[in-house]
């Protein structure tokens, strides 16, 4: 493929960037992106300064291809997060739950690069008012932390692309070739992928949450929390508890009630250590298109061809 807007930026191959999943995008599975030849993302959110400076100096040793971290600014020490990568030598910094401007200044005076994950044409606007080198727009599709708007991404994409100027990365929904083919038709530079690559051998997430995501049908992810912080579930028993509390209770005590069941470490206990029935367990819409667990190489030279099919099929005039 000739090079675009993103492969330029962040200096890749290929125009697919592994979403920097908590518990789920340590150094191993960054690294692996990297050198088949995406971006790789170190998921900073579930990780202290200690744990993350061990993970970046993992992967400075696992590839010497370019990588960044992924840090949601509505956490507390995300700024002693950015700091300790700055320490370490990282140029690629993917922010998301929060503003931009909180700290898009500081890391562009230090020479980095600057990607915002959003979910709305406003919101993106936003982003590139303040300053940032490239737009994530993330659809109602995707896992984890979702958009209040439930936009999907084939309506989300070219509302982005038609605000803004800057690049544009689509997310929530992809995992094939002929995906990413869509994702460029309509708009987008480049693509970001979570759930694609939270089903692989290189990634973070327990066996038990894998094996299971692999039996998922279309039924089986939910957007959930909504009035709170909304969160995409694949279904179980602490999902279908969830449920049963936004039914049960009005607005001013959901939170309260919410917050209290959630408990701490829930998506660890889910995700990392595998408790498939009372853990959070955060996956995409498209988990139920995924039915076998590779490597990451094995992943991307199956998009590649898969894509390169699809470009050799579209030549169709009406």
């Amino acid at each position: 493929m000739t090079t675009n807007k993103i492969t330029e930026l962040l200096n890749i191959k290929y125009p697919i960037i592994q979403g920097g999943m908590v518990w789920v995008s340590g150094a191993k599975l960054a690294a692996a992106v990297s050198n088949a030849g995406g971006l790789g993302l170190i998921g900073a959110g579930s990780m202290k300064p200690p744990l993350l400076k061990e993970h970046i100096m993992k992967a400075q040793t696992l590839t010497s291809k370019p990588f960044g971290i992924n840090v949601p600014l509505l956490y507390e020490g995300s700024l002693d997060q950015i700091n300790c990568a700055l320490d370490l030598g990282v140029t690629i910094f993917f922010t998301s739950a929060g503003s931009p401007s909180k700290v898009t200044k500081m890391l562009k005076d230090k020479g980095a690069t600057v990607i915002h994950v959003t979910s709305s044409p406003a919101l993106a606007l936003k982003c590139q008012d303040a300053g940032v080198d490239a737009v994530v727009a993330e659809g109602f599709e995707a896992g984890g932390h979702n958009g209040r708007d439930e936009l999907t991404t084939m309506v989300l994409i070219p509302q982005v692309r038609e605000k803004i100027s800057i690049p544009l990365i689509a997310a929530g929904g992809f995992s094939t070739g002929r995906s990413i083919h869509a994702a460029l038709i309509l708009g987008a530079d480049a693509v970001q992928m979570g759930t694609r690559f939270l089903m692989t051998k290189e990634s973070s997430a327990h066996d038990n949450f894998k094996q299971y995501a692999l039996k998922a049908t279309f039924q089986s992810t939910k957007l959930l929390m909504k009035k709170t912080v909304p969160v995409r579930l694949l279904e179980n028993i602490f999902s279908k508890e969830i449920e049963e509390i936004e039914a049960s209770f009005i607005k001013d005590e959901l939170k309260e009630k919410i917050i209290s069941h959630l408990g701490k470490s829930r998506a660890k206990h889910g995700m990392l250590e595998g408790n498939i029935e009372q853990g959070e367990l955060e996956i995409g819409q498209i988990i139920s298109h995924i039915k076998s667990i590779p490597s990451v190489e094995e992943v991307m030279q199956e998009i590649i061809l898969d894509f390169n099919q699809s470009l050799a099929r579209s030549f169709i005039k009406f």
